[in-house]
């Protein structure tokens, strides 16, 4: 097939997606609908009080802080998710509590409702490339990506996914070209640092990966992930000078 051919075919798939999108996100009620009724507003509202009972902050003003049950939220949110079974983002943010719970098939289940609903959708494909990462399978993962990046090619987020498939598989030259394309849709610098130095200590070459993990934790000193590397590099580094025989004169 032709490189023409290709990409006509290739936008002629993005095309129906997202037709599949518009019609998923038509209300299934009609008429204008209420604050109180509104999915978005009451889902903000719930992941507030989620984000501040996984923090540790309670509710309230001063020192009349009520504390929030974090199952009692999450209950709450999937009750939306029935409530209104047409609301992606409420389906999506269920997918993420479930991943964080470790809860994968049920995550994977949520996920698989997302795409009935919006077949582009660059952070479900995300959040399920992980999940099959975690049971081996990183095809599944790689094709799911690099679907997902032929339809929205400008997300950087999905670029770097791939990268990291393309890298677990073996394929350390796609994993840096599409890192590279990640930092050109503004990827955060000290990832794609550590990114690249993960990429440069897989193919030997120590010197530029320490370079990169120092910029990663230049750039996120918070990033326990790269300092542990950066360690190691330093310490492997160390290791071999000190291991090396001192050189004997007259070459014996």
């Amino acid at each position: 097939m032709s490189t023409h051919a290709t990409m006509k075919n290739t936008t002629i798939a993005c095309a129906l997606l997202l037709s599949a999108v518009i019609t998923a996100c038509q209300g299934s009620s009609f008429g204008h609908r209420s604050p109180e009724c509104d999915p978005d507003k009451r889902l903000a509202e719930l992941l507030h009080d989620y984000d501040a009972c996984k923090n540790g902050r309670g509710e309230g003003d001063g020192g009349n802080q009520v504390l929030v049950d974090c199952d009692r939220v999450w209950n709450q949110i999937e009750r939306l998710s029935m409530d209104f079974p047409r609301h992606a983002p409420s389906m999506m943010a269920n997918a993420v509590i479930a991943y964080d719970e470790r809860q994968n098939d049920k995550a994977d289940r949520y996920l698989n409702t997302v795409f009935s609903l919006q077949p582009v959708h660059a952070e479900a494909a995300i959040l399920k490339s992980r999940i099959a990462i975690e049971v081996g399978n990183l095809p599944a993962a790689q094709r799911l990506l690099a679907n997902q990046v032929r339809c929205t090619p400008d997300h950087a987020g999905l670029r770097e996914a791939l990268s990291a498939v393309l890298y677990m598989s073996g394929d350390l030259p796609g994993a840096g070209a599409s890192l590279d394309m990640a930092e050109g849709l503004g990827a955060p610098p000290w990832r794609i640092a550590f990114n690249r130095g993960l990429i440069a200590e897989k193919s030997g070459d120590r010197s530029a990966a320490e370079q990169q993990y120092e910029a990663a934790v230049a750039g996120n000193p918070e990033f326990q992930p790269a300092q542990s590397r950066l360690a190691g590099i330093r310490a492997m580094s160390g290791y071999n000078s000190a291991a090396s025989p001192p050189a004997v004169e007259g070459g014996k």
